[in-house]
């Protein structure tokens, strides 16, 4: 809930950075303020999308959707990470041709405009972050939230810039500052985006998680419960940022009463959420079913 009112005062903010770029970068005649107004603008329609992207993952599981909704989440990541990139090489590309052609414009509005920018989109990212200070990695948080903030760290980085190059424009007359400014900043949150849509990729090829070794769980389930035999047909694959799915076969030694398999089956869940694994589906199985292969895909 603090997550979806947080969202609507960071569009509702981010509109308003919008409304004032435009006005005072037409009035300036600055393409640094009419270009970030419109890098602003395609956040607010990233940020709507990560709104709906939070309130569909709420919908319940149904016949038609057993996991629910929660992939909605990894989705909305891909989409906004892909035109934050998109847009970057954009900002990139009109920073190039400034520093190529050059140009004048009013230094005060570049200035006052975009320090004001700056302090919003920080506010937004601020409100994001539920209120946490830190690096973007330090703190738990949903594929498409870190999609979101990137898009705002990137707004504030580049107003920063704009800010920079309007103070040295204004007393250095150093028009070439402000669009290499834009290509540093814009070059890092590109390089942070292709980082989240890698992950989200991932995700929606329901690959194993990069913190998770399949041999490691094999071997320490072998180890930590004798009567298992062996552990085969494992699959782990991710749902949404918060959760992580196993499935596996488990060869248990002849002769177990029905009472014992559960028990066993319930150490294996204790030890697997241990590792950071949600939602486990464990199949028991004979000694007939012994492959001698983690992955077999036989039965």
């Amino acid at each position: 809930m603090k997550k979806e009112k947080n969202l609507t005062y960071v569009i509702i903010l981010n509109l308003f950075i919008v409304l004032i770029q435009i006005i005072f970068g037409l009035i300036a005649h600055s393409l640094a303020l009419i270009t970030d107004a419109l890098h602003n603008l395609e956040d607010v329609g990233s940020l709507i999308l990560s709104f709906v992207a939070i309130r569909i993952t709420k919908k319940k599981p149904s016949k038609k959707m057993t996991f629910g909704y929660k992939r909605a989440e990894i989705v909305a990541s891909i989409i906004n990470s892909s035109f934050l990139i998109i847009t970057l090489l954009f900002v990139i590309y009109q920073a190039i041709k400034r520093l190529i052609m050059g140009g004048k414009v009013d230094s005060l509005y570049v200035i006052y405009v975009g320090l004001f920018a700056f302090i919003l989109n920080s506010l937004s990212v601020f409100l994001l972050k539920g209120g946490q200070l830190g690096h973007l990695e330090n703190h738990r948080e949903d594929l498409n939230i870190k999609a979101a903030t990137l898009h705002l760290i990137s707004d504030a980085g580049i107003s920063l810039g704009v800010v920079i190059g309007g103070v040295l424009m204004f007393y250095f007359n150093a028009n070439w500052i402000d669009p290499l400014i834009s290509i540093v900043f814009s070059s890092y949150i590109i390089l942070e985006g292709v980082k989240i849509l890698k992950k989200s990729f991932r995700i929606i090829m329901e690959a194993v998680p990069e913190e998770i070794d399949i041999e490691y769980i094999d071997n320490k389930l072998r180890r930590e419960i004798p009567e298992i035999l062996e552990v085969h047909d494992i699959h782990v694959w991710t749902l949404s940022s918060e959760e992580t799915l196993f499935s596996a076969h488990v060869v248990l030694k002849e002769n177990l009463s029905m009472d014992a398999i559960e028990k066993i089956i319930e150490k294996i869940r204790k030890l697997l959420k241990k590792m950071g694994l949600t939602h486990i589906t464990i199949q028991p199985e004979t000694q007939k079913y012994k492959t001698n292969d983690i992955f077999c895909n036989s039965h």
